[in-house]
């Protein structure tokens, strides 16, 4: 698995080549390394990662006209690259939320959808990480997202059909034991 810092600087040049397929293989990689290390900072690259993949994918971002808008998607990412992971939580939190704002911006000049990129990539974000093993509480609590919405998005999406990396309970428990500190 590699490193938080490489891992930025791939979504970095992914996005930046606008290689949608690049940052979904990236996603996964995310969202494989996010069940055993569960936090913050794993949580918000995997909906980062989504999210930009999804923008790449939709051929109206792409537009020159639409540049106004991915530049400082763009500006905002380099920053968190530049950065590498070395960050504190406050700084790792507010760049987070820079980069929301700006992703908000784009939607809101093209409003198609009921529930926005950024929100959609939480919720399937929490609801992959519960169906690969993290308990529903700990999703919730982590992503802020309530449990009913996350077992809804998983139930209507079928996620526990497609998982194919099942855990076992002893493989639970052991991530469970990292995630609690040893006192």
């Amino acid at each position: 698995m590699l490193p938080l810092k490489d891992l930025l600087n791939s979504i970095c040049e992914a996005f930046g080549k606008r290689n949608q397929k690049k940052l979904r293989k990236i996603n996964d990689q995310i969202l494989k390394q996010a069940v055993i290390e569960f936090n913050k900072r794993w949580y918000d690259l995997a909906v980062v990662s989504y999210v930009l993949a999804k923008i790449t994918s939709k051929s109206r971002y792409m537009r020159k006209e639409m540049d106004k808008f991915m530049v400082p998607i763009e500006k905002q990412l380099a920053l968190i690259c530049k950065v590498d992971g070395s960050a504190s939580d406050e700084e790792w939190a507010k760049m987070f939320a820079d980069l929301e704002k700006k992703i908000k911006h784009l939607e809101a000049d093209d409003p198609r959808f009921i529930t926005g990129l950024m929100t959609k990539g939480k919720l399937k974000v929490a609801s992959i990480l519960y169906a690969q093993g993290i308990s529903l509480g700990l999703a919730a609590e982590m992503t802020n997202m309530s449990k009913q919405d996350i077992l809804d998005y998983a139930g209507k999406t079928m996620m526990f059909d497609r998982m194919k990396d099942e855990q076992s309970i002893l493989d639970r428990l052991k991530n469970a034991r990292k995630l609690i500190p040893s006192g």
